[in-house]
């Protein structure tokens, strides 16, 4: 039988407050479901990950697809959270037309920044894809705090992803739109086109901060880190790289729906020389958004 626990109640009650954002909402979560290096890459991981009788949790289900991953290969019992009412109710359908695996879901319309078990709970496994470049955007970090913060984990349990590392160059760029100067912040997914972006990287990729999962992080990042220069010219962006570890040997990096390079312009540009050593400030939080990323070349 499927479990929706909690579900009718719960859509009853926001029904009266929630928006129409079916459009908003479903557009990312049907380019992750098609996006075939991510979800393969995770169907991997979980594979590895994932024994006989787990129990897993899946933060940010979505289509629920990697929920259903786990259940195929063994979990005895899963937990699928998600925050947004109609992507929930989308879930729910996916999971019943799944009537071979249904049985072991629980579907919970829940914040994973704040979600709460009963006491003594313990997840085997915790699938989380809240993921951004730099985890700017997304609630990964605080998402994975509160579990460890609520004993939800130990040391035993497994992450799906480990860790990700992110990467930050010195670029130039051309913000010339059709005639327009338009310094702003871009994914650059690879599915659009970006053949007229003049685009010069400056520098090489340098580790900008490496997040491990199987303990707290602060929220806060702040640094000033050292780069050099391979050519000189007038620096006005930095260009965000990052790198997702889901298990031993699988690793995802830019994909459709996961990981684009971002551009962020600076307020001033800096003139550098080739093979000089720059320093660059920056400081944000995670999944504070790009309103509260500072970055400045000192």
């Amino acid at each position: 039988r499927f479990l929706f626990h909690e579900f009718c109640d719960t859509v009853r009650r926001m029904q009266k407050t929630s928006e129409d954002k079916a459009f908003s909402s479903i557009d990312f979560v049907g380019q992750c479901l098609t996006d075939e290096d991510r979800i393969t890459a995770f169907q991997k991981a979980i594979k590895a990950k994932v024994k006989q009788n787990d129990t897993v949790l899946d933060l940010g289900t979505g289509s629920g697809i990697m929920a259903l991953f786990a259940a195929r290969f063994g979990a005895k019992k899963v937990f699928a959270v998600e925050f947004d009412l109609f992507i929930a109710s989308l879930a729910k359908k996916i999971f019943q037309a799944n009537q071979s695996l249904n049985r072991k879901f629980s579907l919970l319309i829940k914040d994973a920044r704040t979600i709460s078990f009963p006491k003594k709970t313990k997840f085997d496994v915790v699938i989380s894809e809240l993921l951004t470049t730099g985890m700017v955007d997304e609630p990964q970090v605080r998402a994975i705090n509160n579990l460890h913060a609520k004993s939800l984990v130990s040391s035993s349990t497994r992450f799906i992803p480990e860790r990700q590392d992110t990467f930050i160059s010195l670029v130039r760029v051309d913000y010339q739109w059709f005639g327009i100067n338009a310094p702003m912040i871009l994914h650059l997914w690879r599915w659009h086109n970006w053949k007229n972006l003049k685009l010069q990287i400056m520098s090489k990729p340098t580790l900008l901060n490496s997040i491990s999962f199987d303990q707290i992080n602060k929220e806060r990042f702040a640094t000033v880190l050292e780069v050099m220069a391979h050519q000189s010219g007038a620096v006005n962006a930095l260009y965000l790289t990052s790198k997702s570890i889901l298990s031993k040997g699988v690793t995802v990096e830019d994909t459709e729906a996961l990981n684009a390079p971002m551009l962020i312009p600076l307020k001033k540009a800096k003139q550098v020389t080739q093979n000089q050593k720059v320093k660059i400030k920056v400081r944000y939080i995670f999944g504070g958004g790009y309103g509260n990323f500072r970055a400045e070349v000192l």
